[in-house]
């Protein structure tokens, strides 16, 4: 299974733009497992972005955004976490 982070929005002349990240399949259920909390308990996110140098010294930037995760279809989310398992257990044997 592969799984991706789609980040979208609309420029002034509402044509939509987007970024998509991939998540590496060793991320999946720690991805999965954060997204369900988020939404379980209605938790804002926040979002930032951090910049490492060739050194290690890491930096946090100056912008950020917060935000809440709502979902569609609640149904999507539990197939995917079962499809993970199912994933996962093929794995182990």
């Amino acid at each position: 299974m592969k799984l991706r982070l789609v980040l979208k929005a609309k420029t002034k002349k509402n044509k939509e733009i987007a970024l998509k990240f991939n998540i590496a399949p060793s991320k999946h259920i720690g991805f999965i497992n954060f997204i369900t909390l988020c939404l379980n308990q209605s938790i804002p996110v926040s979002v930032s972005f951090e910049k490492t140098s060739s050194s290690g010294e890491k930096e946090e930037s100056k912008i950020t955004g917060i935000f809440k995760f709502e979902t569609t279809d609640s149904n999507e989310l539990k197939n995917l976490e079962e499809e993970e398992k199912r994933t996962e257990r093929k794995k182990k044997k």
